[in-house]
């Protein structure tokens, strides 16, 4: 209760949750009160008793190794006098150090699974890769253990006829071939096959949630707002998210000006991508005639780009979306994209899908290997929690899209650093 009492007033994830977790004992204390003082309070049927243990002093095996009186050891001593005791203790926590202390004194110690995914391979999953014979399996031998597949999955078939590797998709009963495609006339192509199966279910109105995982370059957030603006005619508004969180998780500090003014930096990467589909889409740039141009026309060029990605922006119905004021809010015929969308909670990405109304997709992008939020991990952010509760719907596809296509030092950076 100290602990939980020392780090409720910030307003970070973890004070939240401190706040919220006090707010359920008191209301499991106040069920459980009697003129008798505070007794076990029954959990439910099956779940446990709920009771309170006030610190009497460390025992003999903890005082000579445990210098620090901190709230870790108090807890680690409780339930070690427990244990002497005779009762069956187990110690559940997020805390690797007070887990291996625990477990060194022969208490029963375990992590906190409850915000995992359930399925951890999920993450880790590679593209499945089938031989070209098996296209043609009968319908009944495509159940088999290894040749199970669950509804939009990317399958890649290496060695086709044409001598080409080429990626399909399950639709449940065949394989879909994807083919590559121009979007609209954005001038974006897709440029591997990762890409073009992620062009494919963006496009595929009947699917309302899609998520697009993979390393830094792949294309995820490039492909997403190219594929919203060719399907103006399906969404009446293009909405682009992004959480307000930095670098490992390093703040800048208050921002002065209006909310959007607030909240531009974050949506900084957002723009970099509209500028270069504003400019595939009217054209390519014009190439440099060597010493004939000056630099003074440079700057005067880079400078009217700059001024005018609002106006292209908002020519096209690209809104940006703060994340934290769409509570309340329902959304109808809209393309949403939550960019970054590792840095989000269960939680968050559970208020954000229940958003959507009628005629809504929204695309989930981001890196689940690059988490700049200090009590988030890969099994336990809002990304993987959607890819693990979601895969397999009928509404739901996603890709992990491994190869970076922004340079070959980006590349090397993402497999090498």
């Amino acid at each position: 209760m100290e602990e939980l009492d020392r780090i409720k007033n910030a307003n970070d994830f973890r004070s939240v949750s401190a706040r919220q977790a006090s707010r359920t004992l008191k209301g499991l204390i106040l069920d459980g009160k009697s003129p008798d003082g505070l007794k076990p309070i029954s959990l439910g049927k099956g779940k446990g008793t709920l009771s309170f243990h006030s610190f009497k002093g460390y025992p003999e095996a903890m005082k000579n190794d445990f210098l620090d009186d901190c709230a870790d050891h108090r807890i680690i001593a409780i339930a070690y006098m427990l244990k002497e005791n005779g009762a069956n203790v187990t110690v559940v926590t997020k805390d690797n150090n007070v887990l291996i202390k625990a477990t060194v004194l022969g208490i029963n110690a375990e992590d906190y699974i409850y915000d995992m995914v359930k399925n951890p391979d999920v993450l880790n999953e590679k593209i499945k890769e089938i031989d070209p014979e098996d296209l043609n399996l009968p319908k009944s031998k495509k159940g088999t253990a290894d040749l199970e597949f669950y509804l939009n999955q990317p399958v890649m078939v290496k060695g086709c006829s044409d001598g080409q590797d080429h990626i399909y998709r399950w639709q449940g009963k065949d394989f879909d071939l994807i083919k590559r495609v121009e979007i609209g006339k954005t001038g974006i192509k897709s440029k591997n096959l990762e890409q073009d199966f992620a062009v494919n279910i963006l496009m595929d109105p009947s699917l309302t949630s899609i998520a697009l995982i993979g390393s830094a370059g792949s294309g995820k957030t490039l492909l997403a707002i190219a594929c919203a603006l060719s399907q103006t005619e399906e969404y009446s508004r293009i909405l682009v998210a992004r959480p307000a969180i930095e670098l490992s998780d390093k703040t800048m500090g208050f921002l002065p000006g209006t909310l959007e003014e607030k909240y531009n930096p974050y949506l900084a990467p957002v723009r970099s991508n509209c500028r270069f589909i504003m400019q595939n889409s009217v054209g390519k740039k014009k190439k440099s005639k060597g010493k004939q141009e000056s630099k003074e026309n440079k700057e005067s060029e880079e400078k009217l780009n700059e001024s005018a990605v609002q106006g292209w922006m908002d020519e096209h119905g690209i809104e940006l979306l703060p994340l934290s004021m769409i509570r309340g809010d329902t959304f109808h015929h809209a393309f949403i994209l939550v960019d970054e969308a590792q840095n989000l909670t269960p939680n968050e990405v559970k208020t954000i899908v229940s958003r959507a109304g009628e005629g809504t997709k929204i695309v989930f992008t981001g890196d689940i290997n690059q988490i700049d939020v200090q009590f988030l991990t890969k099994e336990t952010n809002g990304l993987s929690h959607l890819i693990d509760r979601f895969r397999g719907q009928n509404f739901f596809a996603h890709i992990e899209m491994q190869k970076s296509v922004r340079s070959a030092l980006a590349e090397a950076a993402d497999k090498l650093l």
